[in-house]
């Protein structure tokens, strides 16, 4: 048990490293500004949802929130998937993982920029 844990921490680590690296290194050099980074879906997703205000809230917190963010999502999902046997049901588990994981976390991020937002500039 405690072996096997060590193992998922080992591949979510792993994981969370290469996928960080790939975002920091190739997607966030090419989106220097919020007009390249419209292209990304969830900076668009948070902007019209929350309705946030691109002149109080920085760019560069939006990039590298979900830089930090989208990284952890794919870890969990593939550590929680990883060790089921069936394909049928590790598809359908991590479509489901994901779903909330990506809903669940950008509500949070969401919420936290608007309220920064009404406050201060971000």
């Amino acid at each position: 048990m405690k072996q096997e844990l060590l193992i998922d921490l080992t591949y979510f680590i792993i994981v969370y490293l290469i996928t960080f690296l790939f975002y920091s290194l190739i997607l966030n050099r090419k989106r220097k500004n919020y007009k390249e980074g419209k292209k990304q879906m969830e900076i668009e997703y948070l902007v019209k949802k929350f309705n946030l205000d691109m002149r109080k809230t920085d760019y560069n917190t939006l990039k590298w929130a979900t830089t930090f963010i989208n990284p952890f999502i794919i870890s969990v999902t593939f550590v929680a998937i990883i060790s089921i046997d069936s394909f049928v049901l590790s598809l359908i588990l991590g479509f489901i993982i994901m779903m909330l994981l990506i809903y669940g976390i950008y509500e949070i991020l969401g919420r936290i920029l608007k309220k920064k937002e009404g406050n201060k500039n971000v």
